[in-house]
């Protein structure tokens, strides 16, 4: 997966500026969500890629984590899950099975990493576990999916494929439903 969906410069200013990231990821989603309902998929791919980039901007930056408020590290622990799980139904929906898997296992890695920053707020830990949970359970459907049309014979119709790609994203926006619920 390509980590670099947001010019460089622009990055850099969001890491130093966590409150305009959030400002900035808020812009994306509505971006992202706007572009899907019209049917611009590629448009939302991409904005989905930079939304999932400005969520862990937001998620990894220097922040003094003790003066925090609750709600905000969870707003950002959900917005970058949901940005995660939203982005691999896009890829899975595109047939880009392996890349919605890779996205995955990225964000479950980065949720490990943060994990030690709120040791000690047990209920953080619950929601990141929670949504770590989530990661594997979806990538686990997208795996199994994989294999199963791997398996399939030559004779697996089009339709079916498309049926079980739809199934596949009812369960990770399923998912991510949970998330947004847990908070």
């Amino acid at each position: 997966m390509n980590t670099q969906h947001l010019c460089p410069v622009y990055t850099k200013w969001l890491q130093l500026n966590p409150i305009d990231a959030r400002k900035h990821r808020h812009f994306l989603q509505d971006s992202m969500q706007k572009a899907r309902l019209q049917g611009q998929f590629d448009k939302a791919c991409t904005l989905a890629y930079q939304t999932l980039e400005a969520a862990k901007l937001v998620l990894t930056a220097l922040q003094n984590v003790s003066n925090h408020k609750d709600n905000g590290v969870r707003e950002d622990i959900i917005s970058y899950s949901a940005a995660g799980m939203y982005l691999s139904s896009l890829l899975h929906c595109r047939d880009n099975t392996q890349e919605a898997h890779n996205v995955l296992q990225q964000c479950q890695q980065q949720l490990i990493a943060v994990l030690p920053l709120h040791a000690t707020n047990h209920t953080i830990l619950a929601l990141i576990k929670t949504a770590m949970h989530a990661f594997e359970q979806s990538s686990l459907l997208l795996v199994n999916n994989k294999l199963a049309n791997s398996d399939a014979d030559s004779s697996h119709s089009v339709g079916s494929h498309f049926v079980d790609n739809i199934s596949i994203s009812k369960s990770i926006h399923r998912a991510n439903n949970r998330l947004s619920l847990v908070h």
